[in-house]
């Protein structure tokens, strides 16, 4: 694990982290509401590329920059540094206003990471045949619906002004209507597909997962577009989980099984899929 500490004194300004892959909804702010969304990150972790994030939680001994830092809505929204090392020196921002996921971004060259980095876990060690736990969780939906958005731009982008044909399943259910809406069929079209671990296909577009702790895609020959691990597991295991013969409940009142209840549909966020377009930097 590392901690980040500050360049101009060597304070420490984290707890112990461990690197996880950067989320696809960094970026992107939902709906405008006095909805707080949580933490971009999971306690205990940071994303880094180029610039270090840290859930609000994670971070000691910073400061405000200014007595009162200021606002956008509901909170905190700056563009400039925000916070500071007890040093005075800026070495952070803090976003924490309604609608936009709760973060503190660490200045590139205002900090070093210090300690020794989790070693790489191979890719089966993090269980891709699994139904993703989303019961009563609230925020799910939300963010693999961004993820969606951004799958959907970087298959559009791979296959530049081509139109594209998913495979049957949930790719096809997810996936086909916008790509029709923004390529409309015509031949020859490019064909989509799911490829990942325990998974093969033969396709012009490869929907890959990216490994959850350094956000590589997964290895396998041809034109790859790699999506989140949670997005990927969704579509991936579109079965409902086992009951055993005995002691399983009627359909409505599976919500009250121990077993883990996979929802059945996803809404996919078109807005991201514009602003991705149009930049696809982010």
């Amino acid at each position: 694990m590392v901690v980040f500490e500050c360049v101009a004194c060597g304070a420490a300004l984290t707890v112990p982290l461990s690197q996880v892959d950067r989320p696809d909804h960094e970026h992107h702010a939902w709906a405008n509401s006095t909805e707080f969304t949580p933490s971009l990150l999971p306690p205990g972790t940071y994303a880094a590329q180029g610039d270090f994030l840290v859930g609000p939680g994670d971070v000691r001994g910073l400061f405000w920059v200014d007595e009162h830092p200021e606002g956008w809505c509901c909170g905190v929204n700056g563009s400039d540094p925000n916070l500071a090392c007890a040093c005075g020196q800026p070495v952070a921002t803090r976003v924490d206003d309604c609608s936009w996921w709760q973060v503190v971004r660490f200045e590139p060259g205002a900090v070093r990471a210090t300690g020794e980095p989790d070693p790489v876990r191979p890719w089966e060690a993090f269980g891709w045949d699994s139904v993703p736990l989303t019961e009563g969780e609230l925020w799910w939906p939300r963010r693999v619906g961004i993820a969606a958005g951004a799958a959907l731009a970087g298959v559009l982008l791979a296959a530049r002004n081509a139109p594209v044909l998913a495979a049957e399943g949930p790719v096809h259910d997810l996936f086909q209507s916008h790509l029709d809406a923004w390529r409309p069929p015509g031949p020859p079209p490019r064909t989509l597909a799911l490829a990942g671990p325990g998974l093969r296909a033969q396709a012009d577009l490869l929907m890959v997962p990216r490994h959850p702790q350094t956000g590589e895609p997964w290895p396998v020959p041809g034109t790859r577009v790699p999506i989140s691990a949670e997005l990927w597991l969704w579509l991936a295991n579109d079965k409902p989980p086992y009951l055993p013969r005995t002691g399983g409940q009627w359909e409505r009142y599976f919500r009250h099984d121990p077993l883990p209840c996979r929802p059945g549909e996803l809404w996919l966020d078109d807005n991201v899929t514009r602003r991705v377009m149009s930049n696809p930097r982010n």
